[in-house]
């Protein structure tokens, strides 16, 4: 007997807030007019169904924004350097709008609740999605415990595509890969550190760059948090690149 499908509405996580100052320019704002993209052709269709399952969800979301960058079926090479240096956020808010595009604002996909298997069915509409629009430094300036200045960027699209790839499985080696990225200057030490260097660090000082890092990333989550309908059980379930790029 096939499971029961009950229907969740709107299960986005936390709404962001809008915290554009008046008479700022956003930048994601802006970024979401200047990027031309085309609808989604054949050819991506076909690069995702052939990708599902694949663990680096990241590259494969990169991957098809930069073929929407050229004609279908073009060299994309170019795009795709281009897509792995926006930040994460803005390479987010590029996709949702390729996905408004290409098949419209309303999604649907199905989840077992993890607790007592029931399917639901979760439906919901991308223009109901708040998406950030606030302005995003080039660049951060922390000082640590010792005085020490330290000069940080913001994580890019490719950043999370290379930190996939690197499959760390521990929290804080992957928070040590990720501040070897992002730090540009150390003290008096151009350059990104190497992670032994970084690993060197107090902990207070680690948690005050990443602290900073978080305040200044953009809020963006596609993850969906919903409630079983049958038993009421709350879960969190993962962005479904499968249900978000092709048609049901």
């Amino acid at each position: 007997m096939a499971a029961e499908v009950e229907r969740i509405e709107s299960p986005f996580r936390q709404p962001v807030s809008n915290q554009a100052g008046p008479g700022s320019e956003p930048r994601l704002r802006q970024l979401e007019i200047e990027l031309s993209l085309r609808p989604m052709s054949g050819y991506e269709e076909e690069a995702v169904e052939e990708r599902l399952g694949h663990p680096n969800t990241a590259a494969l979301c990169n991957e098809i924004l930069a073929r929407c960058l050229v004609a279908p079926g073009a060299d994309f090479a170019h795009s795709l350097r281009r897509v792995r240096g926006l930040l994460v956020a803005e390479r987010d808010i590029a996709l949702i709008r390729l996905r408004r595009r290409s098949l419209g604002d309303q999604v649907e996909v199905e989840v077992d609740c993890p607790a007592c298997g029931t399917s639901n069915d979760a439906r919901f509409n991308l223009d109901a999605l708040p998406l950030p629009d606030h302005q995003v430094p080039e660049r951060l300036h922390v000082t640590l415990e010792d005085g020490n200045e330290v000069e940080l960027r913001l994580p890019t699209a490719g950043d999370q595509e290379r930190l996939f790839d690197a499959r760390i499985d521990k929290d804080s080696r992957r928070r040590t890969w990720l501040l070897a990225q992002c730090i540009t200057r150390l003290g008096n030490r151009e350059g990104s550190p190497d992670e032994d260097t970084v690993r060197s660090l107090a902990v207070i000082d680690r948690r005050v760059l990443e602290r900073a890092l978080e305040a200044a990333l953009p809020a963006l989550d596609l993850g969906m948090e919903l409630t079983c309908c049958q038993c009421g059980h709350t879960f969190s379930t993962p962005f479904d690149v499968s249900a978000f790029f092709l048609p049901s």
